[in-house]
């Protein structure tokens, strides 16, 4: 590629696994390459291979919309697999169309208006759990391990670590009907789903009770070999090599959520054939059981396999998702008293503390509140794509190659990379203004004219991705965010505990939060919290 771009990296692992070594974090320094060099830029992948580094609007919009022509490589698939789960999120072509028309139907407004009371009463029993941690003496021994420190009317919590409980307990009741109740209380939520019988929930829950440990261990901690899933992610011949710790690790978690997705497709199947579960249900769980079950419709067909693969890709990713984007958002709001003071005054006109989705959606700062923690907090770092046959890209900007041409088109080849970085995207200067890098919900009430070609899901934002292969539970994932954060603020107030310079993120399958010099203690963003008194 005939594109400017910075010089160095190593000549086996490129600049990608360098860039944090660069004095940035990775999507920082992406953006950084892109301010020097322009929205159009070749970095070096691992074996010092060419990848293109694009912002451009145009660009994006080609190289997502035409799925058939740009596939997920084989390293970012084996990534995804292997972290997230092997479902639609790693299919191509004609597999990944029947695998989202088969499930598409569980994201309508009926399943999501009932998805909303699952997340309003599990933040609810979080609630329940702060004043608890808030009402106790100074903390023991103990308290390490309830990740708490105490100090007057406040308490220092690691809010990574309890949003993330949150959300397990809401994806088991929504995926397996389970109230695996990891945050102690189950004072608001059942975890009963169509024809749930109450001692075949009572099984499955003994059987999960390794579950969160598991999960836990795999995102929550740094003792995972990182450089040797980086190897098995480029080397395909290095995967055969299973006998290692992390390995053993990731395979653990993901073969107890595949048990319990069989076992509560089976219990399904039974209940479909016994008429109890009606023709209309839309819910995840029986449309995926409804597909092992057609002998006939190709179209509508799933395998045992496949169905528990969805269960899983859609368990870890909207469990990982959604608690990342919240912690991230919190800390924004921490950082930023008046926005949170304004965004409470209008969380306080709803006059209960169980929200339906209509009433969650009528709260406008609420709205902007969240698309400016999508912009400034994506959950996904970064798309990558590889040209499966020869193409030209178009660019809505001229741009100048590295011989001195101006260009508005670029030749691709069958095999070339590209990385698309959402966070640098959603932190450009020349597009969202000074203050890109700043959390200010305002900017969404007139946007900037830049951001009205930005390609998206949801208005002029790329948190979700677009084309065909966008997130397929957007809709879900943004109304998570609005009940939990209705209920937060409306019950607390939340201080930093530590300075935002001190926060760095690393991603993973997502961006995870990690303290600087602390590190090697993984995933964790502490904040100070207060009783609200009314």
């Amino acid at each position: 590629m005939d594109l400017k771009g910075p010089k160095g990296g190593n000549i086996i692992t490129g600049q990608i696994a360098g860039a944090p070594s660069n004095g940035a974090e990775p999507d920082i320094w992406f953006l950084r390459v892109s301010e020097k060099y322009g929205p159009v830029t070749v970095i070096r992948a691992p074996w010092n291979t060419c990848m293109l580094w694009t912002c451009d609007h145009k660009a994006m919009s080609h190289i997502l919309v035409n799925s058939d022509l740009y596939h997920r490589p084989d390293y970012a698939r084996w990534w995804f697999g292997t972290f997230v789960g092997r479902g639609v999120i790693i299919a191509h072509g004609e597999s990944h169309s029947r695998q989202r028309r088969i499930m598409n139907p569980a994201f309508g407004v009926s399943p999501i208006k009932q998805m909303t009371e699952v997340f309003v009463d599990k933040t609810l029993d979080l609630c329940d759990v702060f004043r608890s941690l808030i009402d106790k003496e100074q903390h023991h021994s103990g308290g390490a391990e309830n990740g708490s420190v105490k100090n007057n009317d406040s308490v220092v919590l690691d809010m990574s670590l309890w949003l993330g409980r949150a959300a397990l307990d809401m994806m088991t009741i929504i995926c397996f009907q389970i109230n695996l109740d990891v945050l102690g209380t189950g004072s608001h939520s059942q975890g009963k789903g169509p024809g749930d019988k109450g001692e075949e929930q009572k099984e499955r829950g003994r059987e999960s009770d390794e579950l969160y440990p598991a999960l836990e261990e795999l995102f929550g901690t740094n003792d995972l070999n990182f450089s040797l899933l980086f190897w098995k992610s480029w080397i395909p011949l290095v995967r055969l090599w299973t006998l290692d710790e992390s390995s053993h690790k990731i395979e653990r978690c993901h073969g107890m959520i595949r048990t319990l997705a069989k076992k509560l497709i089976k219990e399904r199947e039974k209940e479909i054939l016994a008429g109890s579960v009606d023709e209309e249900t839309r819910d995840l769980l029986t449309l995926l059981t409804r597909a092992t079950m057609e002998k006939v419709n190709k179209d509508r067909m799933m395998s045992l396999d496949e169905a528990c693969e969805q269960i899983s890709t859609y368990f870890v990713a909207g469990q990982e998702t959604s608690a990342a984007a919240v912690t991230w958002g919190l800390h924004s709001l921490s950082n930023d008293q008046a926005v949170q003071t304004r965004l409470r005054e209008e969380l306080d006109t709803v006059g209960t503390d169980h929200p339906t989705k209509e009433q969650l959606d009528g709260l406008p700062y609420l709205d902007l509140v969240v698309r400016e923690m999508l912009r400034l907090h994506s959950p996904g770092a970064w798309i990558e794509r590889e040209a499966t046959k020869d193409d030209v890209i178009p660019f809505e900007k001229p741009f100048t190659d590295r011989h001195g041409n101006v260009r508005q088109h670029l030749p691709i080849s069958k095999g070339d990379w590209i990385r698309i970085s959402i966070r640098a995207i959603n932190c450009q200067e020349e597009v969202w203004g000074p203050d890109a890098r700043e959390f200010n919900p305002e900017r969404w009430r007139d946007p900037p004219k830049a951001v009205s070609t930005m390609p998206g899901l949801i208005q002029q934002q790329m948190s979700f991705s677009t084309g065909p292969k966008s997130c397929i539970g957007y809709k879900f994932g943004l109304m998570q965010m609005k009940a939990m954060i209705f209920c937060l603020i409306r019950a607390f107030e939340f201080e930093p505990a530590i300075p935002k310079e001190m926060v760095i993120r690393r991603s993973l399958a997502v961006s995870r939060p990690m303290i600087k010099g602390q590190v090697n203690q993984g995933t964790q963003l502490p904040m100070r919290i207060r009783r609200r008194v009314r």
